[in-house]
């Protein structure tokens, strides 16, 4: 693994550290940016991994982008996504039980535009590789 994407897993970790420990205080935002946490049940092991990202809303629901900061592959999360959408949600110290779906083409440009506005490093991201970037959007389930 290269050190770049070596030292963004640490700091994914410590994030979703203080995240859940501070209830997303002083850690839910950067700059223009809001984050969330998301669990996704892990493909293979069936235990919940839980992972910090910058998020837009798009019509009252969250969505995040799998850039995995440029990184050819794409992210564990989004591969456990696939393989089952249910996920939990935290939203400062609001959390919830939601389904995640892929963006489709015109949505996800639409998306796309707006996470770049808030974070310009997308487009770095996007010039390191050729996997396009899927864009999720989460829709809270009712109980």
């Amino acid at each position: 693994m290269k050190r770049r994407y070596r030292m963004a897993a640490i700091l994914s970790r410590l994030h979703r550290f203080l995240y859940a420990l501070l209830g997303g205080r002083f850690v839910s935002r950067r700059g223009n940016a809001d984050f969330l946490l998301l669990g996704t049940t892990g493909r293979r092991s069936q235990r919940i991994k839980t992972v910090a990202l910058l998020y837009v809303t798009h019509n009252g629901n969250p969505a995040v982008i799998a850039s995995f900061g440029g990184n050819p592959k794409a992210p564990n999360w989004l591969l456990n996504v696939r393989d089952n959408p249910n996920v939990t949600v935290q939203i400062g110290k609001d959390r919830w039980q939601g389904i995640a779906r892929i963006a489709k083409s015109a949505e996800r440009e639409e998306l796309l535009h707006r996470f770049v506005e808030i974070y310009a490093g997308y487009e770095r991201y996007q010039s390191r590789t050729t996997r396009v970037f899927p864009i999720v959007v989460i829709t809270q389930t009712r109980d």
